[in-house]
C-alpha cells in the first residue's frame, strides 16, 4: 500500500514558515504533493481566424495583491522535503536547498580557468576591422594627453594594448589597407558553428539550424548524459537541445554541466527543471512540480563543473536554464527528446525544417541557414560577411561601406533580444510584440520598468486580460504557449541565505512551483514567405519544403493514434491540440502574424508573471516577463 502524506507532515514545518505560508496553508492541504490542476481553461478563436482567446484556470487560493501584501496568498509554507506524486510516493532529487545543505543536488563544482573572449567580442573587433578599412578617416589621433584619474591615454589595442604617456601617446598606426580575409572567415565561422581556434565557443553556432545534431542520450551504464553551455553578456548557448532519459525511466540519473563564463558572463547557475506527475499511475503526462535546481554564482573568465541529480527519467519534462540578471534574453531550454507533437518527436520538428545533419556538407549547411529568417541580425551578419568575403580586398568602395555599415546596425540588433530589430515595428494596441527570427524570439513590452528589466506591470489580481502580437519571420511554421509557475498553483522558496558566498538565491529563485499551462492549446504562426529577389538570400541554398499549417494538420488527422504508447494517451494536453484553425496570415511584408489574448484568472508569483515559448523548437524560442 503506497504511503500517503496527511496534515502531520505540516508539523515538520518552521514556525516562522508555516506563518508565511499560513494564508496559502489554509487554502490547501496537498503540499508537497501535486496541487490541484483547475479543469476550466477555455479557449475560443475569431471567426476569422486570426485571434487565440485563452482563458486560464481558476485561482484556488484567495484574491491578494502579492505585490501589496506581505505574504501572498499563493506562496506555500516551506516543507523541507522531496516532491511527491499524486500517488504519494516520493519523487527523489525534488529538494533543492535545505537549511544543513544550500546545494542539495550537486557537490561543490570543479572550477577552471578558460579564455573568457566571447563570440560578441571577436565579432565586434572584425566589425571594427572592416569599419577601418571602409572608412580610413575615421582613425584620428586624440590630442588628450591626460584623463581624470591622471593616467595617460586608455588602453587601445591599436596602440599596442597598454597605456601610453607623451607626445604620441594618441597617436594610431596607418589602418590596414585592405580586408584581412582571415578575419571575415573567423566571424562566418563564428556565426555557422565552425570550429575556432583558442576559443570555448568553438562549434556551437550564433545561427540557430543545428537543433538536429543536438540530440544527447542519458548513457545507460553512467546515468549521466553531458551538457556545453556559454554564458555570455545577453545569451546562453548550449550544444545541447535535446535529451533522451530512455535509458532511466525508472532510475535516478544526471546532468554533468561544463559552464564556460564568457566576457560580461558574471551570473548564477541557475537550471528550472519541470517534472510531470507519475504518468505510470494515471496514463498521461500533466504538470506536476518544478525548481530551481541551484542558484550557485559563477565568475567571468572560469568553467565550472557540475553534476546536477535529476529525477528518475519518466517523471522529467524539460529543464531550462536562466540568468536573472539579464532576462529575458539570458536564457536556454532542453526538452525531453521522447515527447511528440502532433505526431512527431520534437527533435523530428528540428530535421523536418534543417535536415538530420545540417553540417554535414556545405550543401545541407546552406539549405538549413536558408530556413532561417533574412530579417534576423545573426542571418543579416552573415549575409554580409560572406558578400565581403568575395569582394577585392584591397578595393574599398561603395558597396563595402554599405555592408559595414550594416554589420554595425546588424551586430547592434543582435546584440539585445528586448527590443524588436530592424524591419519590425510594436503593433498599436498589444501589451507585448513578439517575434520569430533565427529560431529565437526577439520581443518587447508596451513599458520597460524596473531598470529596463522587461515587466507587464498591468497585471497585479486576476482579471486582467494580455494582448499579444505574434510576428514570424523564419520560413517554417513557429508556435506559442504560455506557462505560469506558481501563481495560479503555489510555491515556495526553499533557497536559503548564500551571501557569503557570493550567491543570491534566496532573493531571486522560486524554490519550487506547481507549474501549469495557461493556454490549453498553442497558437501555431505561419511561416513567413520568401522575399521573390534574390538578392535577398544571395547563394543561401534552396528552401526545404516544409509543410505548411494545413499539411500539419492533415499529418495529425491522418494519426489517429497520435501521442499513444502502448494504448494509453501520454501527451500533454497542448501537444495533442494544435490550433488547427488558424488563419495563414501574414502581413503586407510577408511575415506569419497571430494575436494572441490571455485572461489571467489568479494573481501572479512575484518571481515571474508568465512564461511564454515555442513547444515545437523550444532552446531559446523564449521570452519570459516579469
Amino acid at each position: 500500500m503506497r504511503k500517503r502524506i496527511t496534515r502531520s507532515v505540516l508539523a515538520t514545518v518552521s514556525a516562522a514558515a508555516m506563518l508565511a505560508g499560513a494564508a496559502a496553508a489554509q487554502a490547501q492541504i496537498n503540499h508537497p504533493m501535486p496541487q490541484v490542476r483547475p479543469a476550466d481553461r477555455t479557449f475560443e478563436l475569431s471567426d476569422d481566424g486570426t485571434t487565440s482567446f485563452f482563458q486560464t484556470g481558476s485561482a484556488i487560493f484567495p484574491e491578494v495583491n502579492p505585490f501589496t501584501e506581505p505574504t501572498p496568498s499563493n506562496m506555500l509554507p516551506t516543507i523541507y522535503e522531496n516532491a511527491r506524486d499524486s500517488g504519494g510516493d516520493v519523487i527523489p532529487n525534488t529538494l533543492p536547498s535545505t537549511p544543513e545543505d544550500p546545494y542539495n543536488l550537486h557537490p561543490d563544482p570543479v572550477v577552471t580557468d578558460i579564455n573568457p573572449t566571447s563570440q560578441g567580442q571577436d565579432l565586434r573587433n572584425i566589425i571594427k576591422h572592416l569599419e577601418e578599412v571602409a572608412f580610413q578617416d575615421v582613425r584620428k589621433k586624440t590630442n588628450q594627453m591626460v584623463f581624470k584619474n591622471g593616467k595617460g591615454v586608455l588602453a587601445d589595442g591599436r596602440r599596442g594594448g597598454a597605456e601610453r604617456t607623451g607626445e604620441d601617446a594618441g597617436d594610431l598606426p596607418e589602418a590596414s589597407p585592405s580586408i584581412d580575409r582571415d578575419k571575415v572567415q573567423m566571424a562566418i565561422d563564428i556565426l555557422e558553428g565552425n570550429p575556432v581556434p583558442n576559443r570555448v565557443y568553438s562549434g556551437i553556432p550564433l545561427l540557430h539550424y543545428k537543433g538536429p545534431e543536438s540530440v544527447k542520450v542519458v548513457d545507460p551504464e553512467t546515468k549521466n548524459v553531458t551538457v556545453h553551455q556559454l554564458w555570455g553578456k545577453q545569451s546562453i548557448e548550449s550544444d545541447t537541445m535535446f535529451i533522451d532519459p530512455s535509458a532511466v525511466l525508472n532510475e535516478t540519473w544526471t546532468i554533468t554541466y561544463v559552464i564556460d563564463v564568457m566576457h560580461r558572463g558574471h551570473e548564477d547557475f541557475a537550471p528550472f527543471v519541470t517534472y510531470w506527475d507519475d504518468p505510470n499511475d494515471i496514463g498521461k503526462r500533466v504538470p506536476n512540480v518544478g525548481m530551481d535546481q541551484t542558484f550557485f554564482p559563477m565568475e567571468e573568465g572560469k568553467r565550472y563543473v557540475f553534476k546536477m541529480k535529476m529525477a528518475p527519467g519518466r517523471y522529467w519534462n524539460l529543464t531550462y536554464h536562466w540568468g536573472w540578471r539579464v532576462h529575458p534574453p539570458r536564457i536556454q531550454a532542453i526538452e525531453n527528446a521522447t515527447k511528440v507533437a502532433m505526431g512527431k518527436t520534437l527533435p523530428q520538428w528540428e530535421s523536418d525544417v534543417f535536415g538530420e545533419t545540417p553540417s554535414a556538407s556545405e550543401e545541407s549547411k546552406l539549405e538549413a541557414i536558408s530556413m532561417l529568417s533574412d530579417l534576423a541580425p545573426a542571418k543579416r551578419m552573415w549575409t554580409a560577411f560572406r558578400k565581403i568575403r568575395e569582394m577585392d580586398p584591397a578595393s574599398p568602395n561603395v558597396a563595402l561601406r554599405s555592408l559595414v555599415r550594416e554589420l554595425r546596425a546588424a551586430y547592434e540588433d543582435w546584440s539585445d533580444r528586448t527590443k524588436l530589430p530592424r524591419g519590425v515595428e510594436q503593433a498599436e494596441g498589444y501589451d507585448l510584440t513578439l517575434v520569430y527570427l533565427n529560431n529565437t524570439i526577439y520581443g518587447t513590452v508596451h513599458e520597460v520598468n524596473r531598470d529596463a528589466e522587461e515587466s507587464w506591470r498591468d497585471w497585479e489580481t486576476r482579471g486582467e486580460t494580455l494582448k499579444v502580437k505574434l510576428y514570424n519571420g523564419d520560413y517554417f511554421p513557429h508556435a506559442y504557449v504560455n506557462v505560469d509557475f506558481g501563481g495560479l498553483r503555489g510555491y515556495e522558496n526553499t533557497f536559503q541565505n548564500t551571501l557569503p558566498v557570493g550567491g543570491q538565491g534566496q532573493w531571486f529563485t522560486f524554490g519550487r512551483a506547481y507549474w501549469f499551462q495557461n493556454t490549453m492549446r498553442p497558437t501555431l504562426v505561419p511561416g513567413a514567405v520568401r522575399p521573390e529577389t534574390e538578392d535577398a538570400h544571395p547563394g543561401v541554398g534552396p528552401r526545404r519544403d516544409v509543410p505548411g499549417l494545413a499539411a500539419i494538420r492533415d499529418h495529425a488527422l491522418a494519426n489517429p493514434n497520435v501521442g499513444m504508447k502502448n494504448g494509453v494517451d501520454n501527451q500533454p494536453d497542448w501537444l495533442r491540440h494544435p490550433g488547427f484553425e488558424i488563419a495563414e496570415a501574414r502581413t503586407a511584408d510577408g511575415l506569419g502574424e497571430h494575436n494572441v489574448h490571455v485572461t489571467y484568472r489568479y494573481e501572479p508569483s512575484i518571481r515571474l508573471r508568465f512564461y511564454q515559448f515555442d513547444p515545437l523548437h523550444h532552446n531559446v524560442n523564449i521570452w519570459s516577463v516579469h
